[in-house]
């Protein structure tokens, strides 16, 4: 039997299906010999908190704060870039990335120990169709180098994806994100569907659920930044796919859009503040599995695993 965790970071929810999906996964952990939920929140302005702080189930671990703007802009990394959008906010990413880190955190502690395997999962789901859940739990419980991804029709969460696939009527490969060509990734981001009917290796997706062997946020956690592990990551990729050259325009120049990037002289690669912020960041999701790939994991879209936006 597995032990599973399932895991969330929310904010702002209240209007979401978060009563239902809370719902669903209790029903889910009851396919598993021992599980929780466990949910991260803060700052929201609605009634999350309350609706969270009311459920009464040993199940279920509630964890949440509220940080004053002031500590938010002091601690922060990034920010919105203002000279050239007007905004004045903090990095969404940045933010996403630390409340995960949060969880990561809570799940490390003894109490935890014996729990096998952990799901990441986004509260704000339509629907989550997950009845085979278990046996790809226990896929991951028997293979730690295994990650699933979650899927859905058309596919949508484009931003966590890396794959080797040209976009139609584009010319942007998928394993290239904004942290490096900058803005032109999301001028083409949607330019086509993907559907997703095999089980497919990838360099990283997320797509709403990621099963994890727990023993990867032993060593683990996430990050918004470009960091040595991305650096090398994206080294193998461009030295592995000679077709990338065509886009060397792009790797080392710096964004027109948000100039200032961090440049990589050794190897001709600038950085690029990109998505609006002063900062070369990058998905969260696309960071972990950065590491993960360069540690030898394998990273799926189990098509199967099914949800709904």
């Amino acid at each position: 039997m597995v032990n599973v965790l399932f895991l969330g970071v929310v904010k702002n929810v209240e209007q979401t299906q978060i009563k239902n999906n809370i719902t669903n996964i209790f029903y889910l952990c009851n396919k598993f010999n021992k599980s929780k939920l466990i949910i991260y929140e803060n700052n929201s302005t609605d009634n999350t908190k309350n609706i969270l702080k009311n459920i009464s189930d040993d199940r279920f671990v509630f964890l949440s704060e509220d940080i004053t703007y002031e500590d938010i802009k002091k601690q922060s990394k990034a920010w919105a870039y203002t000279k050239i959008t007007g905004s004045d906010h903090p990095c969404r990413i940045e933010q996403i990335s630390n409340a995960r880190n949060k969880v990561i955190n809570e799940i490390n502690k003894e109490e935890y120990d014996d729990y096998d395997v952990v799901i990441w999962i986004d509260m704000d789901l339509q629907n989550l169709n997950l009845g085979n859940l278990p046996q790809y739990v226990e896929e991951v419980k028997n293979n730690e180098k295994i990650v699933l991804t979650g899927n859905s029709e058309p596919y949508y969460d484009y931003y966590a994806l890396r794959i080797n696939q040209e976009i139609q009527n584009g010319y942007i490969n998928r394993l290239l994100g904004p942290e490096i060509i900058g803005e032109p990734f999301w001028y083409y981001l949607s330019r086509n569907n993907i559907i997703f009917k095999e089980r497919i290796n990838v360099l990283s997706a997320f797509n709403g659920v990621g099963i994890y062997n727990k023993k990867v946020f032993k060593k683990y956690n996430y990050n918004f930044l470009i960091d040595d592990y991305v650096e090398k990551y994206y080294i193998n990729i461009l030295n592995q796919n000679k077709n990338l050259m065509k886009y060397m325009n792009f790797i080392t120049n710096d964004c027109n859009k948000f100039p200032g990037g961090r440049q990589d002289n050794r190897n001709g690669i600038i950085w690029k503040n990109n998505s609006g912020f002063d900062k070369p960041i990058i998905c969260e999701h696309v960071n972990l599995h950065a590491k993960l790939k360069l540690d030898n994991y394998n990273i799926y879209i189990e098509p199967n695993l099914m949800i709904t936006r």
